[in-house]
Order: structure tokens, then sequence, then C-alpha cells
């Protein structure tokens, strides 16, 4: 039997729901903070792929569920010895106050302890501070999956 590892991580973002779902389903919005090439078909079954130009980092998969302004779940893989798809990452949207949205991610089914590492690491310190950072409406110092930049998360 294969171990799987799960990591869960959380973040408040000073922007309603439905903007923070916008950056996690609109290809444009995406590649504001995620990644030099995206594509995005926000639907089960539909494309989610963020990459670098340069060809070191790709990761793919596919939407597995979207809940306007509410979950978001997709599949991923590509990156870190992982095959395309192969983990799964859950986005869960909850209203808090009258401006702010508890973001809590979840990230299961990842095979490697070092790639379940890799990722919690790079949620944590890179991606989900960079979203945080555009639903408020800043200006990011840079992309998860930039060339030329390590982002952790894969």
């Amino acid at each position: 039997m294969t171990d799987s590892y799960e990591l869960t991580r959380e973040i408040y973002i000073k922007a309603q729901p439905e903007t923070v779902f916008s950056y996690l389903t609109v290809e444009s919005k995406m590649k504001e903070w995620y990644g030099e090439i995206v594509e995005a078909d926000p639907k089960p079954g539909g494309i989610f792929r963020v990459a670098k130009k340069d060809g070191t980092a790709d990761c793919r998969g596919h939407y597995v569920e979207v809940i306007p302004y509410e979950k978001v779940v997709f599949n991923w893989g590509g990156i870190e010895d992982l095959k395309p798809g192969e983990s799964i990452v859950e986005i869960l949207l909850e209203p808090k106050g009258n401006e702010g949205t508890q973001l809590k991610l979840r990230h299961y089914s990842v095979r490697l302890k070092s790639a379940a590492d890799s990722f919690g690491q790079g949620w944590k310190e890179h991606a989900l501070p960079l979203l945080k950072t555009v639903a408020e409406g800043g200006t990011p110092n840079g992309l998860c999956f930039e060339s030329g930049h390590e982002c952790r998360t894969g």
C-alpha cells in the first residue's frame, strides 16, 4: 500500500469571494499571479494548466468541481515527479465580515513526501501570498510559475 500525503493552508484575503474566485478561474486574472502560461476551462473535466515559458515547470490537470464563489477543485501534477493530474487541490472560499474571504486550501493524494513538502512550502510562502496581493488590488513581485525563478509549489 502506498502512503499518501495531505497538506492544508489558510489565508485571509481582504476581498469578496467573487473577486478571489475570479483569480482561480479566469485565465487573464490567473496570469497576474500564477504563471506565464495559463490554460483554464473552469468546469468539470475542463483543462487546468500553469507553466513557465522556459519549460522548467508545467503543471497539468483538470477541474473536478467548480461552485461559483465557494469552491474550486482541480487535479494537479506534471511536476515534482508526479504524473499530470495525480494529486488534488481543493480550495474553499468563505465570506468573512463585509469585505473579506477566508481561503482554505487542501492539497491531497500526494504520493511523494518530497512533493508534499515542496507544495506545502510553495502554497504557504509563494502562491497564496501572491493570490492575496492581486485579489486585494496590489501588484505582485513576480509570478508563481515564472521562468528563472523558483516558486516552490513544485
